[in-house]
């Protein structure tokens, strides 16, 4: 006997892991061995039993550990149990019947349970009512309102009620079967009874249900093997070159999984788009199996990939059309046919052809990546004829890319190419072949910084003055364009900032209403630039970024990054030259430099946050000195020595020099060694000026560089000489420290 009350008793148990070690021992064994006996007759082979035996197990386990017995103490979890047959279709597995006791209800249902997109799906074919109408009046309906709580809605009503949930976007799963009290007792057979009537009386609806599963099952086949394919598509889009690079399919969510892509030209991120697979759709509670692939988040294609099911080959033929308000929609669609055609892309009066679907071999007849190429070129497009967030390809009658510059000659003009290269080998070999200093991990990690995102380029460098981080900056942008460091870059754009940017008019400009017009910026006119040249890489360098407090006149530009959403400029019908509001394009490269001392300012997390930060501490005098002139080594090798033996002194206290301070003492010292003889000092005496008037005038500190000016006495005493002005400055700063506890160069 089966005593429904005794498990009433047990689902009461307030302890945890008591209540989950009982359930699973007295119930899951028992259930399950019937349950897989019930399938055997009803179903002969291909199902499984699935239980909430694993659930208790792990809760029982988590119970006892001390990690967890806090968290699991309050857990309603071992207060029901079930026990399914489930049958597995493509990936999924289907529930056909369930028997589930539950004590927060004190009930004992026995149904089969749908989705509710399963559900509208025959609302919508006027289906429902007429197999609610076939079942005996012990049948019930409930909508699932909990883990533990369903509620009964009587089955005239159930149509209505789910319909009225499609506003609200309330999906709840629909059980149809049996409810009796938790209490007395029942033979195990007598259950089993229900069980088997549940069964008959829902064969209907299990009948759809495995009919819905397998139709489900065969569109996810042709989802997956889209999503599948991760391999870069190589296309030529008006006679242009470029790659579509896609990302990995990720997890599914609410029904639906995502597959970002990314349009490139020489490494360069052009524009992005996403590939959705949908399941269902929640906000319209459709249950058809839809792809989706939108260009910087506009739709361009929606497609039920159902219309390839069915027997043998399948033509996939697909419609466009455009709902813009401001254009000639009709006109918008033929020059879009227009173009799939001289594409390659078979087309007929409003449709275009992607390929041919296999439905006895379950596969295209035509390569995958050749099919997905197709939708992504027809998606692309499209956004390029709508237009829509800016974007616009070159066509091939477009005047090339390029800046006219003025030749020798002034009867003519010559249009200089720039051409970007992402590729790392590239820029490297053009950044070692420069005369300044940086090695190959930082140069690796300020590129992998700037091009690992597709959507946002945004690096910090910090450091000491004179360390190069204006100069790395600039030398990576001309790397990118073949160019040398002293070259000028038109997609270069290098900003000081001033200490007066208070907030977002800064960067975006304004419109004055006394001077009536609009105060462009520097940084507007990249951006702008930008979305004309989609195909190009623009840098902008922030010099000096934390001179102004950054989250104040950067926070637009964070928000555009991270939301993708426009940037409102102003609300004027009489500017036609500037845009009422602007998107920050993928080909924007965005990178800061930053000092910290005390005229500068903290940079806040929600900055951090968003940003690479790079710290340009080391300094290597040695590669910096190998690039020096050879005469200008021959003449300064002992005063360079000295030079670096003074740096490695000062490293450890943070209060070494950089590139710049050593670049400017040896040009000095060098520029010395040309006056004549008569007006020449000693070269010992130049070397104490230097390191008097670049080196010495940062250094400050409390106790704590107590060694270092004991080891800079001695060391300027035994090179530079007693009398030496470094000497001199030292050794009062070190008195100022025995009786202040602290110094520093200024008096």
């Amino acid at each position: 006997m089966i005593n429904l009350s005794q498990y009433q008793e047990i689902f009461d148990i307030e302890n945890t892991a008591e209540r989950c070690k009982k359930v699973n021992d007295i119930m899951d064994q028992l259930w399950k061995s019937n349950l897989d006996q019930l399938a055997g007759e009803v179903l002969g082979s291909d199902y499984r039993i699935a239980t909430y035996g694993q659930t208790l197990v792990t809760t029982y386990h988590d119970s006892l550990n001390p990690k967890y017995a806090e968290q699991k103490k309050d857990s309603s979890i071992g207060k029901k149990y079930f026990a399914q047959i489930t049958h597995k279709i493509g990936d999924k597995e289907t529930n056909l019947l369930t028997l589930e006791f539950n004590g927060v209800e004190q009930k004992m249902y026995v149904y089969i349970d749908l989705s509710f997109y399963q559900v509208y799906e025959l609302i919508k074919n006027e289906r429902l009512n007429a197999m609610l109408g076939e079942l005996n009046s012990e049948i019930r309906t409930f909508t699932r309102t909990g883990s533990f709580t369903r509620n009964e809605i009587d089955r005239i009503a159930l149509e209505q009620t789910l319909v009225d949930m499609i506003k609200p976007r309330i999906r709840p799963w629909i059980y149809i079967g049996l409810e009796l009290p938790l209490k007395g007792e029942y033979e195990a057979k007598a259950i089993i009874d229900l069980l088997r009537q549940t069964w008959e009386q829902t064969s209907a609806f299990r009948k759809y249900l495995l009919e819905y599963s397998e139709q489900c099952a065969r569109a996810a086949n042709i989802m997956n093997l889209l999503g599948s394919v991760e391999s870069t598509y190589s296309a030529t889009l008006f006679g242009r070159p470029y790659q579509i690079q896609y990302g990995v399919m990720g997890n599914e969510k609410s029904g639906q999984r995502e597959q970002e892509f990314s349009l490139k030209r020489d490494g360069q991120t052009i524009v992005q788009g996403c590939l959705y697979y949908r399941e269902y759709e929640t906000r319209n509670a459709s249950s058809r199996p839809m792809l989706a692939i939108d260009v910087e988040k506009h739709n361009h294609i929606y497609t039920n990939v159902e219309v390839l099911l069915g027997s043998g080959l399948k033509e996939w033929w697909l419609a466009k059309a455009f709902r813009t308000t401001n254009q000639n929609n009709e006109e918008l669609k033929q020059e879009a046919m227009d173009f799939l055609g001289q594409h390659g892309i078979e087309v007929r009066n409003n449709e275009y052809r992607i390929g041919t679907y296999n439905n006895t071999e379950q596969r295209f007849e035509e390569e995958i990546g050749e099919i997905k190429g197709r939708l992504a070129c027809a998606a692309l497009l499209f956004a390029h004829v709508a237009g829509r967030g800016k974007f616009k390809l070159l066509e091939a009658d477009a005047p090339s890319d390029g800046f006219v510059i003025d030749n020798i000659d002034e009867d003519s003009k010559e249009t200089m190419e720039y051409n970007s290269n992402f590729d790392f080998t590239v820029i490297y070999e053009a950044i070692q072949n420069s005369s300044l200093t940086f090695d190959k991990d930082l140069i690796r990690d300020l590129h992998l910084n700037l091009t690992a995102l597709d959507d946002k380029h945004f690096v910090i460098l910090s450091g000491i003055s004179g360390t190069g981080k204006t100069q790395l900056a600039k030398l990576y942008a001309n790397a990118v364009y073949g160019l040398s460091y002293e070259a000028e870059n038109p997609y270069l754009s290098i900003i000081p900032v001033r200490p007066d940017w208070t907030d977002g008019t800064a960067l975006f400009g304004y419109y004055s209403s006394f001077e009536h017009q609009y105060m462009m910026t520097e940084f507007l006119k990249v951006l702008i630039h930008a979305h004309e040249e989609r195909e190009k890489p623009h840098f902008i360098v922030l010099d000096e970024m934390n001179l102004a407090r950054v989250e104040y006149y950067l926070s637009d530009y964070l928000s555009g990054v991270e939301s993708h959403k426009d940037i409102p400029l102003h609300n004027r019908a009489d500017l036609d030259e500037i845009p009422a509001k602007i998107s920050i394009p993928p080909n924007v490269y965005l990178i800061g430099t930053i000092n910290v001392d005390e005229t500068t300012h903290s940079i806040s997390d929600k900055v951090l946050d968003r940003a690479f930060v790079m710290t340009l501490s080391d300094v290597d005098l040695e590669t910096f000195w190998s690039r020096v002139d050879d005469g200008i080594r021959e003449g300064l090798q002992d005063e360079f020595i000295f030079l670096k033996r003074l740096h490695s002194l000062l490293t450890p206290y943070n209060l070494h020099f950089g590139y710049r301070t050593m670049k400017e003492m040896v040009q000095k010292m060098s520029h010395h060694l040309t006056l004549d003889v008569e007006y020449q000092a000693s070269r010992t005496d130049m070397l104490d000026r230097v390191i008097s008037e670049k080196v010495l005038p940062k250094l400050k500190g409390d106790d704590r560089i107590g060694g270092l000016l004991v080891e800079l006495k001695e060391d300027f005493a035994r090179h530079l000489g007693e009398g030496s002005t470094s000497l001199g400055h030292i050794v009062r700063m070190e008195k100022e420290l025995l009786r202040y506890g602290t110094t520093q160069f200024w008096r």
